[in-house]
């Protein structure tokens, strides 16, 4: 399997080394296999550069039983809407996945897996049961975990799993190992370089190593603001500059002189502006993940519905250009609706001078330990050298949410104290004077188990079977959950976490209060969940709606604009200063630059 599939990604090698782009295409078996797992509840552990080195996260199978799962039954479900044969399904759901090393892997693992997938199915094996006769899943608990409902049987379910895996003995001869793909040596040294953006978080091409990039995908430009010149750390967004004259290099568009006064646009329309640009620190909300939900909808699936999948990948999942921090473009996609508004947009629209000066460094599954370890430092600023920065810290869920049945993988209070203070004084050791940092608590999830439950997941949506309450039940039963706390049956595990989050929230109160900082101003605000449903339900909307629909955790693309509306608005209420003044010369900048270059 091994040989095969390296044979089936050597085709995209080349490109990879050479043009540095497409990256993500060597994940395919990753994505195959873990295509809609939600990625907090494993955090870093779950990484595709984990996975492709064999590792295996979660209890009873993990993550690629889950994949497994989730995947046979879209395929099941594939075979009785054309009323196909199980063999036909699984050619017909790789032919819907983007040409090249998506779909040439795709067939390898029917190759590998089919044989023995068609005989269970012709066994009336449920997908679950397939993915365990096939040693994807496992029983390490003693528990026999399944998304969909186990099928009547006469056979009680231990004898049900005997005969199934007799029957892919019979047919495979061997049990599956995951091996370890980091160790062929094709892969290798496409490891090494996955490691820079997948572990550090940083931009994958960056030769003057300014953490900006011209690349779109791969921690670049969805990311941080576009290098306009990737060979010099002299040039990239968010620098002060009163001169280009000739060349842009603060990245903003806006360059060249006024023959009339012999000045700059650069000093004419920008200097004394009070530019300042956007970083976001956080977790999966700041990076915006999502899994759109026609590739969860067996009845949706098709080849333009998937076309955007390399994309998807390259981006980790996350949508960081329609998010609430850095949101720039209005979504382009056919499978995402909704506005986009952001912190930087509202900037941008002040100053257009602020424009490209943006970062995103939101990671899935990050929390206040990840946070200070290693994240804060990938910001980009320079004191001396750069403009002040709006920075959102927002840390919303991780450190009251994992995938782990207990409560000892929480934060203590007093630890968060300690991690948050020292990431705040990072940034303040960083940043220019005039900075500002929105520091926002934790979020009540209760809402979400209690809004979610009992609708009906799009991975049930043909036959009606799966509900959310189902789904999350399945990842907790494969210790996967992006959060065991919140997406749980149990009512006491829901306000145990609920009562952690607002001992959090009120010890990061307690680090703004106490604390001075030199170069920045610091407000907290509680994250404002409830103004933001109430907001909505006047305007006609339901809760559900504001909630992704295949994870059920995360914000939908309604929600993350409400967010931004109504964050922004509190902020110029409860502090007006870190709000910036219009620049009078935004219409001059307009007129003269359009678009100042795009992103």
């Amino acid at each position: 399997l091994e040989i095969e599939v390296t044979l089936a990604l050597s085709c995209e090698v080349f490109q990879i080394i050479f043009r540095m782009k497409s990256l993500a295409l060597l994940y395919i078996v990753t994505v195959s296999l873990s295509l809609f797992t939600p990625s907090d509840g494993v955090k870093k552990r779950s990484s595709l550069l984990s996975f492709l080195r064999g590792a295996k996260d979660g209890e009873n199978g993990g993550t690629p039983c889950a994949a497994c799962s989730i995947l046979l039954g879209l395929v099941d479900q594939l075979a009785e809407i054309y009323n196909a044969s199980i063999a036909d399904a699984m050619s017909l759901f790789c032919s819907y996945l983007p040409k090249g090393g998506y779909r040439d892997a795709c067939g390898v693992l029917v190759k590998e897996f089919g044989p023995a997938i068609i005989a269970l199915a012709a066994e009336e094996v449920s997908s679950d049961m397939i993915c365990h006769a096939i040693d994807i899943c496992t029983q390490t608990t003693n528990e026999y975990c399944h998304l969909y409902p186990v099928r009547n049987s006469v056979k009680k379910l231990d004898v049900q799993l005997m005969v199934a895996r007799g029957t892919a003995r019979n047919v495979r001869g061997r049990p599956f190992e995951f091996p370890d793909l980091c160790n062929i040596s094709t892969v290798k040294p496409i490891c090494e370089i996955i490691y820079r953006f997948d572990e550090e978080n940083y931009p994958l091409e960056d030769f003057d190593v300014d953490l900006f990039s011209r690349l779109v995908t791969l921690r670049g430009t969805s990311w941080r603001g576009k290098d306009c010149d990737d060979l010099s750390q002299d040039f990239h967004p968010g620098k002060k500059t009163t001169g280009d004259t000739v060349f842009d290099s603060n990245c903003n568009g806006v360059f060249g002189y006024d023959i009339s006064t012999g000045k700059s646009f650069e000093e004419q329309w920008c200097a004394d502006t009070h530019q300042m640009g956007v970083v976001g620190l956080g977790d999966s909300f700041t990076a915006h993940f999502r899994i759109p939900q026609e590739w969860a909808t067996a009845a949706d699936l098709n080849e333009p519905i998937l076309k955007d999948l390399p994309f998807a990948v390259e981006n980790e999942f996350d949508w960081p250009m329609l998010s609430s921090t850095t949101g720039y473009k209005n979504s382009t996609w056919d499978v995402i609706q909704g506005p986009v508004d952001s912190f930087y947009l509202r900037l941008r629209e002040l100053n257009r001078c602020n424009h490209r000066d943006y970062q995103n460094i939101g990671v899935n599954g990050d929390d206040s330990e990840q946070m200070s370890k290693s994240t804060m430092y990938t910001m980009a600023r320079n004191k001396s050298t750069d403009h002040p920065v709006f920075v959102s810290l927002a840390l919303l869920g991780n450190d009251v949410c994992h995938s782990e049945h207990d409560t000892e993988h929480m934060t203590p209070p007093d630890e968060f104290y300690s991690l948050q203070l020292k990431v705040l004084q990072h940034i303040d050791n960083t940043v220019p004077a005039g900075s500002v940092v929105l520091a926002m608590g934790l979020i009540d999830g209760r809402i979400l188990y209690e809004t979610m439950s009992k609708r009906i997941h799009p991975l049930g949506a043909w036959r009606k079977d799966v509900t959310y309450g189902a789904f999350y039940d399945f990842l907790n039963c494969l210790y996967i959950s992006p959060c065991f706390g919140w997406l749980n049956t149990n009512e006491t595990w829901r306000n145990r976490t609920a009562v952690r989050a607002r001992e959090l929230s009120d010890a990061l109160k307690a680090v703004v209060t106490n604390n001075s900082f030199t170069n920045i101003k610091v407000h907290y605000i509680d994250f404002p969940l409830d103004t933001v449903i109430d907001r909505w339900h006047t305007s006609g909307g339901q809760t559900w709606q504001l909630i992704q629909p295949v994870d059920g955790f995360h914000p939908s693309q309604y929600a993350v604009a409400l967010f931004t509306d109504v964050i922004w608005e509190q902020v110029k209420k409860e502090a007006p200063d870190f709000i910036p003044p219009i620049n009078p010369n935004n219409e001059k900048i307009i007129e003269r630059f359009k678009d100042q270059g795009g992103y």
